[in-house]
């Protein structure tokens, strides 16, 4: 009863105290979204007259400002302008260039006098032939028109209509050159517009409409205050603001009943009761079914602690009976656990093992192992062996480090006779030292350990991990989480190595800059050995000048490996001799054996690279070609197989039965690709790489990533940062 009637009473609060603020909350976001309404706007408005003016420089329109025209030359700036297009962020659906001095227009798909260009082609009851012509006479450089209503009669003599804004650009170099931008109305208001209504308007300083979003134009607006950003007059609300840029004024309309005060309404009064007697019935069922349960539990306890005194602790009887007596099975069971922890110490020791090696790397059940009253350090061992070790052995590498164990178990415990070794791994050891004060002996006993395995370094060498000194055994986690990381810092080099803590525990990481990014594809792609090699011995060179890491040189190596892998899908050559050269690069573990192995595999992998260049398939490197410049736009089957003037389709059958991929496989591949390399780098967040690889949905990304590389994102890059 008491939970129900503090609901109740937290309900009816919401209700009277939010329900003055709504009307403030409702405007304040109808003015942020009418904001980045007009910032999308002008944004693309100057990105709009920017770009067009930068193409009003082509020397093509100079030269054929004649009057007689070239049309052949004009054919290749149509080509032009439809390369211009290919631009959706600029939502333009067309642009014309008009030549005074011949009286020829060109657009995207054709060139035509002008005359008839603006009489069949781009007809507006607004803009007349006669209007453009006397747009040469205006000075200025850039004019925005209102939207109108364009109209094309095609061959068929059918009628295509069309809402577009005219902005009209004038390179002052050519002033007898008149540039029209259509820009498309309908897409910009769908991609910029935000609202709980769809009344929305741009209109100059004597209230003019530039663009209307409905059918119906709004007859008269208010005056509007410059110093305000709403007002309200008469049923609706405006909400306006002029841009900086274009010197427009958008207003936003929004009817009065949306933003009137909360009512109170007699369903939810109805359901408010409702759910009320609801609650207090089920609260009196529960609680007489409750009854019976813990009636019987309680007589259980008491049969089964007779002769013990029982302490109420709690105010009702049932629940303090319970709780004493469960307290005296746990003290019982806890009196038990410490005489068998004391009395079976070999036991529980063999029963540890056992258990490690079913939790292998699991350490949150590892602390157990740790005495309570000693400090410790943990030493991590892993090893790496050579395959010439395993085969002259004739055994794995699992009882290969049996054998190693067992030394180094011995040593161990025969200068800390507590000290408990585990191997975790098939190549990992696990050591835990009670050192005490012998700090200088554990190193010494480390260095030794280092000399006689220098002996065998042809076959087999180590990391050793060392932690820092540790006092609980609740640290244990920590501890092992450290000498872990420490892994990471491994040289690359075939030496024995004691990794200790250091001032720098920040894990270089390789990845390419976007101009070695695109000579190396180019490159790979090309079948070009003599610059993939020198490219491959400048990159060693300064990975070893600086020392690197195993983790920075093994991220360099993938690279090399994802770029040629690449190569191969793009030429559809079979990737066995590539897989085989991955195998022998896992076994390099010296900057000298990388490059041998490098020289001797590379010539052979761009030789059929660049055989297959040779014999060239046009669609699917048109295809492999698009992708790659561009990959961060809205690709599509469909999109690819107009731009080759094939049915869709047949694309995706020719494309599957020639590269072994679907088409939306290798797209998504190509994009997680570059989003690897993005995250690789701090600086790039999760959404932004998403965003630039060509993901609006962050959602289908994560998908996706998870899918290509068996992780998400944000995991991806905790490794990486590791």
């Amino acid at each position: 009863m008491t939970i129900v009637i503090l609901l109740v009473t937290f309900i009816l609060y919401s209700v009277f105290f939010y329900k003055g603020q709504i009307k403030d909350e409702v405007i304040t976001y109808n003015t942020v979204n009418l904001k980045n309404t007009i910032d999308s706007y002008e944004a693309n408005i100057s990105l709009i007259q920017n770009s067009v003016l930068s193409f009003s420089m082509n020397e093509k329109i100079a030269a054929l400002d004649k009057p007689n025209f070239d049309y052949a030359a004009g054919s290749k700036l149509i080509d032009e302008l439809q390369v211009f297009l290919m631009n959706q962020s600029l939502y333009l659906e067309n642009m014309i260039v008009y030549f005074k001095k011949s009286n020829v227009t060109i657009e995207k798909s054709r060139g035509a006098d002008a005359d008839v260009m603006f009489q069949r082609y781009f007809a507006s009851a607004d803009y007349s032939y006669d209007f453009w012509r006397a747009q040469f006479d205006n000075l200025y450089v850039t004019r925005i028109l209102p939207s109108s209503i364009f109209s094309e009669y095609d061959y068929s003599n059918k009628k295509i209509t069309r809402q577009l804004i005219p902005i009209i650009i004038k390179n002052q170099t050519n002033p007898s050159v008149l540039i029209i931008a259509l820009a498309d109305a309908k897409k910009m208001y769908m991609a910029f517009h935000q609202s709980i209504t769809d009344d929305f308007y741009i209109v100059d300083d004597v209230q003019r409409p530039y663009f209307v979003s409905g059918d119906e134009v709004h007859e008269a607006f208010p005056v509007f205050d410059v110093n305000a950003s709403f007002l309200r007059d008469g049923s609706n609300y405006y909400f306006y603001k002029k841009g900086q840029s274009s010197r427009l004024t958008y207003v936003n309309v929004i009817p009065d009943d949306t933003i009137s005060q909360m009512k109170w309404n007699i369903n939810f009064v109805m359901l408010l009761v409702l759910a009320v007697l609801i609650s207090i019935l089920a609260s009196f069922l529960f609680s007489l079914r409750l009854n019976r349960p813990v009636k019987q539990l309680v007589q259980a306890i008491g049969q089964l602690t007779t002769g013990f005194p029982w302490h109420k602790n709690s105010a009702i009887k049932e629940f303090a009976i319970i709780q004493e007596k469960v307290r005296h099975l746990l003290d019982s069971n806890y009196d038990i656990s410490q005489n068998l922890e004391e009395k079976n110490s070999l036991l529980r020791h063999y029963a540890y093992i056992n258990q490690l090696k079913n939790i292998r790397n699991n350490a949150s059940f590892l602390k157990d192992l740790i005495k309570s009253n000693q400090p410790y350090r943990i030493v991590l061992f892993k090893l790496t062996f050579r395959p010439q070790l395993l085969e002259e052995i004739d055994d794995d590498e699992e009882r290969a480090t049996l054998f190693i164990s067992a030394y180094i178990n011995k040593i161990l415990t025969e200068k800390y006779p507590e000290s408990l070794t585990f191997q975790l791994e098939s190549d990992q050891l696990l050591s835990v030292i009670y050192s005490g004060d012998a700090e200088l002996s554990l190193d010494e006993t480390l260095e030794g350990f280092k000399i006689v395995l220098d002996l065998d370094r042809a076959y087999c060498f180590s990391t050793i991990a060392v932690s820092d000194r540790y006092e609980h055994p609740d640290e244990f986690k920590l501890s092992f989480e450290q000498v872990k990381s420490l892994l990471q810092h491994r040289k690359f080099n075939d030496m024995n190595q004691v990794l200790r803590e250091n001032a720098n525990p920040r894990l270089a990481n390789y990845y390419l800059m976007p101009a070695q990014e695109e000579e190396l594809n180019a490159c790979m792609t090309n079948g070009n050995e003599s610059q993939v090699m020198q490219f491959i011995h400048r990159e060693l060179a300064a990975l070893r000048k600086r020392e690197s890491t195993e983790n920075e040189v093994q991220s360099f190596v993938s690279c090399i490996v994802d770029r040629t892998k690449r190569a191969f899908i793009v030429n559809q050559l079979d990737s066995e001799l590539l897989q085989t050269m991955q195998a022998r690069l896992q076994h390099c573990h010296t900057f000298d054996e990388l490059e041998l192995l490098f020289e001797e595999w590379l010539p052979r992998l761009t030789d059929l690279i660049k055989s297959k260049k040779e014999k060239k398939d046009h669609i699917t490197s048109f295809v492999f070609e698009y992708l790659e410049q561009h990959y961060a736009n809205d690709i599509t089957l469909d999109m690819m197989a107009d731009k080759l003037n094939i049915t869709r389709s047949y694309l995706s059958t020719y494309f599957k039965e020639k590269t072994g991929t679907y088409f939306v496989d290798y797209v998504n591949l190509i994009r997680i690709s570059r989003a690897k390399e993005l995250l690789s780098r701090s600086d790039v967040k999760i959404q932004d790489a998403a965003a630039r690889v060509g993901y609006q949905n962050i959602n289908s990304f994560n998908r996706m990533f998870k899918k290509f590389t068996g992780v998400t994102p944000s995991e991806f890059r905790k490794v990486e940062r590791v």
